[in-house]
């Protein structure tokens, strides 16, 4: 089975840039901002590295609004406004991409997530790999669809399976979508069901399923939570249908655009002072090796294993 590499750019982005903008800032001499497309790289190369993929995509968010500003207005309305050091980070590690080869797509209306779903949902005979660090993807894990979930820094990685998932929250990845329907989700302006947190979710949903689940069994349910769920009901079916990722996108390019090439580059780390990747890239010199013709196997001198002078024993024999 081919292997496919669906990439959250914005998620990866942020991510490489919020592990870095404090610890390792990096610029050009010219004063360009590096360090979220260096981390970026980092984190892409390692992917490579553990997925060894036939094909790949990275897909972007293409700004407001989504059909879900639509359903909700404030949807991802607390978020802050972006540093200007990320911003201008933005059209770099597209160039980067366009570079390798790598197919990047964006969509107005839609989110990366709902290309990324759309895009699992129609390679279900390709062994897929997501890699994010946003775990509103994890609902998209199915017998042939894993998440490479980013834990913290550039380098931890946690890759989710269904039964991986099931160890970590005792949940189905379809439960997902049912979890932040409960419980909500703060970065996104997902309101859920005030006064619900992730252990009370964990628990209803243990116990019933799903939302529906809850609120066809709401008489089983005691108390100051009965109340909690009767007056959150509409805002918990409105976040659930929030957090459902969409996987029905037209998608303007077949696997076969995905199918992934060697690529250099070499420019782009020059252009942008990426020394330590541009070393990367650089063939290393031929080893060079002494040979030395002997006349029989006694004449050859003890030697350190790990010398580079070799010997040729001579023969009259064909």
């Amino acid at each position: 089975m081919k292997k496919l590499l669906l990439i959250d750019g914005n998620s990866m982005l942020f991510r490489a840039y919020y592990a870095t903008a404090y610890t390792n800032r990096m610029s050009t001499s010219s004063g360009i901002p590096t360090n979220a497309v260096f981390g970026f790289i980092v984190m892409m190369q390692k992917a490579m590295q553990i997925i060894q993929p036939d094909a790949v995509l990275v897909a972007w968010d293409a700004g407001k609004p989504t059909f879900r500003h639509k359903e909700y207005e404030a949807y991802k309305g607390t978020r802050k406004e972006l540093d200007e050091d990320l911003i201008a980070q933005m059209p770099l590690v597209r160039e980067y991409l366009d570079a390798i080869h790598v197919t990047r797509y964006e969509q107005e209306g839609f989110e990366a997530d709902d290309i990324i779903g759309s895009a699992a949902k129609g390679s279900a005979d390709m062994d897929t790999t997501i890699l994010t660090s946003d775990r509103d993807l994890l609902q998209l894990i199915d017998p042939t669809t894993k998440v490479l979930l980013m834990k913290k820094g550039l380098s931890e990685m946690d890759l989710m399976d269904e039964k991986a998932l099931r160890e970590a929250y005792d949940l189905s990845p379809a439960q997902i979508i049912d979890f932040k329907g409960l419980m909500g989700d703060p970065s996104d302006n997902i309101p859920g069901v005030k006064g619900v947190g992730e252990k009370t979710a964990l628990k209803l949903l243990h116990q019933f399923g799903s939302v529906e689940g809850v609120y066809e069994h709401l008489d089983e349910v005691k108390g100051k939570m009965k109340e909690k769920l009767e007056n959150g009901k509409e805002m918990a079916f409105l976040s659930k249908e929030l957090a459902t990722i969409y996987t029905q996108m037209d998608l303007p390019f077949s696997l076969a655009d995905l199918t992934v090439e060697a690529h250099s580059a070499a420019d782009f780390y020059q252009k942008y002072e990426m020394r330590s990747l541009m070393s990367e890239e650089k063939p290393q010199p031929a080893r060079q090796y002494e040979v030395e013709t002997v006349a029989s196997l006694d004449a050859i001198p003890f030697a350190d294993p790990d010398s580079l002078l070799f010997f040729a024993v001579a023969s009259d024999e064909p």
